[in-house]
């Protein structure tokens, strides 16, 4: 029987849609029943060309006895990072600060107020690599949700302090938006472009479509022709280069998520 995320149209949700565990996509039912039923949420957050998002996926979230252990003590929410990335960034800022580092998937646990508590990526189904099993890690967390709350809402408010600084010193130190700063920062962009190969910095090669988007914006501009000419080179220069190498799909149309090389020959496979 399919759980909640049947009704989503996300096709990272949807690829979930059929596990055993009872997941249910961010929304006012989801945390409602935290707080009703007394019992903190478990948070996955991924996306659909993630490959260890995939991996966990078949090891642990297909497992029925891990599921019955993650519908037992908490409420399963799965989230597609590229439909919610205001969600991704608070939660990967929290796990970061947790842990030193992110990634995907992103595994957060949060009292039913939302406070992360215990943060991570991916768990393997037996310890290994230096990590818990994703069992242990359940175990340990539904012990310690009934035996040591109290340290879990510690850690928790610790995490939302750290956060609403951070926040804050990012809100004070954030230059105002003017023309000129624009500017200056299409100017960074023409001038540490890499013309020999196309895009910007080293292997792995994103495609980076905003940055294009931001190049071709400026360039629409009446004043200074000549360096808004730049940023149209510049931007085109840089579909053009995709365009040539691996990275452009000539069946289905449309880019790989990145090249593992310069020349954009060779897309990642995820």
């Amino acid at each position: 029987m399919p759980n909640h995320l049947a009704r989503e149209n996300s096709p990272y949700l949807l690829q979930h849609a059929h596990n055993p565990v009872d997941w249910y996509p961010w929304g006012p039912e989801a945390l409602a029943k935290a707080r009703a039923e007394d019992k903190p949420i478990f948070l996955s957050i991924g996306y659909a060309a993630c490959h260890w998002c995939h991996v966990m996926e078949h090891e642990s979230f297909e497992d029925e006895s891990i599921a019955a252990l993650m519908n037992r003590h908490f409420v399963n929410i799965k989230v597609d990072r590229e439909e919610r990335p205001d969600l991704d960034s608070i939660y990967m800022a929290a796990t970061v600060a947790l842990t030193g580092s992110g990634g995907w998937p992103m595994s957060v646990f949060l009292t039913p107020d939302l406070q992360p508590f215990y943060c991570g990526t991916y768990f393997p189904p037996a310890p290994r690599y230096n990590m818990p099993s994703f069992r242990d890690v359940l175990t340990g967390i539904a012990n310690a949700w009934q035996n040591e709350r109290a340290e879990i809402f510690k850690v928790g408010g610790q995490v939302r302090d750290h956060l609403q600084r951070a926040n804050l010193i990012s809100a004070k130190a954030a230059l105002p938006l003017t023309p000129a700063l624009l500017d200056n920062a299409a100017d960074h962009l023409y001038q540490s472009y890499d013309w020999g190969f196309g895009g910007w910095g080293g292997a792995p090669k994103f495609p980076q479509p905003m940055t294009i988007e931001f190049l071709l914006a400026r360039s629409t501009l009446p004043d200074e022709p000549e360096k808004r000419q730049n940023y149209r080179k510049t931007a085109v220069h840089a579909l053009r280069a995709m365009a040539r190498g691996g990275m452009y799909d000539v069946v289905g149309g449309g880019f790989a998520r990145y090249s593992v090389d310069n020349l954009w020959r060779v897309p990642h496979f995820e």
